[in-house]
């Protein structure tokens, strides 16, 4: 009998001494040369690196990463995802995995964060654990997505998503002060926090690619807080949900469309897609990631919309009658709201149910005739309209979240443009352009504003804005002789000298790829230009987007 039990504990040795060789990546002698003394975040206390597992993951029990369980959302989304990855976890998401990603990624989202500190967290879970929430510890006491060792919390907040990124981003932004993170590469910042063995590192820089295409999908779809509008204009752009840019530009004979042919790549050749000439145009994403466009002439309104999320366009379909400019938003339980302006005032339409039909125009109680139109959303939700005329500044709002509408009330003197965005705190500031320069106005609180302020800049420009990786507000001016830039010298802070920024041109856009890089696009008499971020402070020359597209006047 004696023998009997220690033969079966010698069996229970050899099979975990076995497990250990196998995690670790190599046999059991060697991973007892590789002990150091000196433990730290990633390591155990004996200095041996954490595993990095095959896409399945192991098999030791998990536990959920969402306290409700996946949605039926989730599996949609891996499905959708997994022909788009090409790394770890190309075929193997599912909707669990999902569910892990996606807590993730809200809680980068509510700690302030943006989409690249997003993909930095699901490349480490990748790594890491093959996004499983481990209840079990194979690697000395780590446990969760992080694989994160005792001294990261308890039991019970490792296996918290919230908490342990929470930990995690605690980590990043110690190494990484100020925002630093964001001029660094991914995998580098994941390695950097984790510190695996040396020959383990580049792992998580395999990852970066697949772990934006996953974070920028979810970002989209993110259930908590606002999906903030796209900017309006003759040339516009945004992120399909696989995290490709799209752009649309109205010509003279129709709209034309070009897109990344990755994600944060290179583009097509624009396709002309007919539908109203000289338009003004509006983008903006359905409640099941289908992106919308808008565009509005003098004589008629249309509007098409993509097939499946990321996939092909739909036909022109008629939007009402014709009008002056438009702009497009999404309510915060996912509903989209257009507005558009005439020579009577300003209307509006809306979904009568996320990504469904749509109610009848109707007036919004009269607005500024011929109005230049910009829509934000408040920090919780609620959408405000700013309307600019030659002679008049209106500003609406919504009264509850979902809900009706203020009655105008005067926001200012008349202008040439107007652009609006929002600070890192939520705070909208509202930009305009007249004969003399470039002002803005901000929120001071949820419900008040300073006063109008001059920035100087160029004068009657088209305007418009981005964020940086860090939050920062962005602002791109172009009037017929020359373009110009200015930025927030840090998030929810003032803003550095105008700078030059280029040539002249007849329209401004922008958007922002899905590594937190800015894309620029500006329109002339010969055809559309973009110029990009190549880092987050640098600027890649303008160039034709693929060739010059359609000349807009």
């Amino acid at each position: 009998m004696a023998r009997d039990v220690l033969r079966r504990a010698l069996t229970r040795l050899a099979v975990v001494a076995g497990v250990w060789a196998v995690v670790v990546g190599m046999t059991a002698p060697a991973a007892l040369a590789q002990r150091t003394p000196v433990p730290g975040p990633g390591k155990d206390r004996s200095g041996v690196s954490r595993y990095f597992g095959g896409p399945e993951g192991f098999a030791i029990p998990t536990v959920p990463c969402d306290p409700a369980g996946p949605s039926a959302t989730d599996g949609v989304l891996a499905d959708q995802l997994n022909p788009q990855l090409h790394a770890k976890m190309a075929g193997y998401l599912d909707a669990y995995k999902m569910s892990c990603a996606r807590m993730v990624t809200q809680a980068v989202k509510d700690r302030g964060l943006n989409p690249r500190a997003a993909a930095i967290a699901i490349a480490t879970i990748i790594v890491e654990s093959s996004m499983n929430n481990y209840s079990q510890a194979v690697d000395y006491t780590s446990l969760g997505l992080f694989q994160q060792q005792d001294w990261w919390g308890s039991r019970e907040e490792r296996l918290d998503p919230v908490h342990a990124t929470n930990a995690f981003f605690d980590e990043v932004e110690r190494q990484y002060p100020g925002g630093s993170w964001n001029d660094e590469a991914i995998g580098d910042v994941c390695w950097n926090v984790q510190r695996p063995r040396e020959d383990l590192r580049y792992l998580y820089g395999v990852e970066a690619a697949d772990a934006t295409v996953i974070a920028d999908a979810l970002w989209a779809g993110a259930a908590k807080g606002p999906k903030h509008p796209n900017a309006s204009g003759r040339v516009v752009s945004a992120r399909s949900a696989d995290g490709r840019l799209e752009a649309f530009a109205a010509g003279a004979d129709g709209v034309y469309h070009a897109w990344q042919t990755e994600v944060n790549g290179a583009w097509s050749p624009w396709q002309f897609k007919g539908g109203p000439r000289n338009a003004q145009l509006a983008l903006a994403p359905n409640a099941d990631g289908r992106m919308e466009l808008f565009a509005l002439s003098d004589s008629t309104f249309d509007h098409m919309w993509q097939t499946a999320p990321s996939a092909a366009w739909s036909s022109w379909a008629n939007f009402g009658g014709g009008g002056h400019r438009l702009a497009a938003g999404t309510n915060a339980d996912g509903r989209i709201e257009v507005f558009a302006s005439n020579s009577t005032g300003v209307y509006h339409r809306w979904q009568t149910a996320p990504s469904g039909g749509w109610a009848n125009w109707e007036g919004t109680g009269g607005g500024p005739a011929n109005a230049r139109l910009a829509m934000e959303n408040a920090p919780d939700g609620r959408l405000e309209v700013f309307a600019l005329s030659d002679t008049t500044f209106g500003h609406l709002y919504q009264t509850g979240i979902n809900g009706g509408w203020s009655a105008w009330e005067g926001f200012g003197g008349g202008g040439h443009d107007v652009a609006v965005s929002h600070n890192q705190d939520g705070r909208l500031e509202v930009f305009a352009s007249n004969s003399t320069g470039v002002y803005h106005r901000w929120q001071t609180s949820p419900t008040t504003w300073s006063a109008w302020t001059g920035t100087g800049g160029i004068t009657d420009a088209e305007l418009a804005t981005a964020r940086s990786a860090d939050g920062r507000v962005e602002v791109f001016a172009i009037n017929t002789t020359t373009a110009s830039h200015t930025w927030q010298t840090g998030p929810n802070a003032p803003y550095a000298a105008w700078e030059n920024f280029g040539g002249g041109g007849t329209e401004i856009g922008a958007s922002t790829n899905a590594d937190g890089r800015i894309e620029v696009f500006g329109t002339s008499h010969a055809g559309v230009y973009h110029r990009w971020q190549t880092g987050f402070s640098t600027w890649a020359n303008w160039g034709w987007l693929n060739g010059p597209g359609p000349a807009i006047d």
